[in-house]
């Protein structure tokens, strides 16, 4: 059985799941020298502890073979992943954080949006953990991986901006790709603000932290070229030689997922 891709306002990369978000496809995209990115290789996700056994034979039926949990480990302790429990799946916990809480995104802003900083800090300060979670992913098994967090939108916005990157993919797609999260994380953001008020916590700081404008990846992706020069030499930098970023790019590109 090959599960459906929703059409949903022409973003036909969205899996329409009864208890998730936020599941998309990382195919379909162009890359500068004219290539196509490849379905069912690598898809991101928001959490998946309220998927219906429905959605899991869905799932399955993309061919998925890995799960790689971004969480932290109260996160998956409060809110366990069911995908773990599959035999059929490997599943990895490789928490891009210790510990992660909406007062982290703000240390250190200086301006009304503090997602470009939070995001320029986690690339220099999870270094090590960014490098396992690629790593990962090119020594998965052939099939579909998918990589998730709470909302699908900071921990895996940004990798998947860096596996698209690696892929040459243009950076209007890089940055349409995390913009679509907005949209997609509506009712999930709605939750997240209630819960907030319920505690007396700042929704309005809380609130732009929820965001995912196209403007916040344009940053990112124009910081990184600054900083490091591009996508593959900021992974090079953190570890990956060459011949690990082309087994990376290739799990998107090439028209068989590269072997173990």
């Amino acid at each position: 059985m090959t599960a459906p891709i929703s059409e949903d306002d022409n973003d036909d990369r969205h899996l329409a799941l009864s208890g998730a978000y936020n599941v998309r496809d990382l195919g379909g995209y162009r890359t500068r020298s004219g290539g196509l990115t490849r379905r069912r290789r690598l898809l991101r996700a928001d959490s998946p502890h309220r998927l219906t056994s429905g959605d899991l034979d869905l799932l399955l039926g993309t061919g998925l073979r890995t799960v790689i949990d971004l969480r932290a480990p109260h996160e998956l302790a409060n809110a366990p992943n069911p995908l773990g429990e599959i035999a059929s799946l490997d599943y990895l916990h490789l928490p891009l954080f210790d510990a992660l809480a909406p007062a982290n995104v703000h240390e250190g802003a200086t301006g009304p949006d503090p997602l470009p900083e939070f995001y320029a800090r986690t690339l220099s300060t999870r270094a090590p953990a960014l490098r396992d979670v690629m790593q990962a992913i090119t020594e998965a098994p052939p099939g579909a991986v998918m990589f998730h967090c709470t909302a699908g939108k900071d921990r895996t916005g940004l990798i998947a901006a860096l596996l698209l990157g690696n892929a040459d993919v243009r950076d209007a797609d890089i940055v349409a790709d995390y913009a679509s999260t907005e949209r997609h994380i509506a009712p999930l953001v709605a939750e997240f603000l209630d819960l907030a008020r319920i505690k007396g916590s700042d929704t309005d700081a809380y609130g732009r932290a929820l965001r995912s404008r196209p403007e916040t990846m344009q940053r990112v992706l124009a910081d990184i070229a600054r900083d490091y020069g591009s996508v593959p030499e900021y992974l090079a930098g953190i570890g990956l030689d060459s011949a690990a970023r082309a087994r990376l790019a290739a799990r998107l590109l090439a028209a068989q997922a590269p072997p173990r």
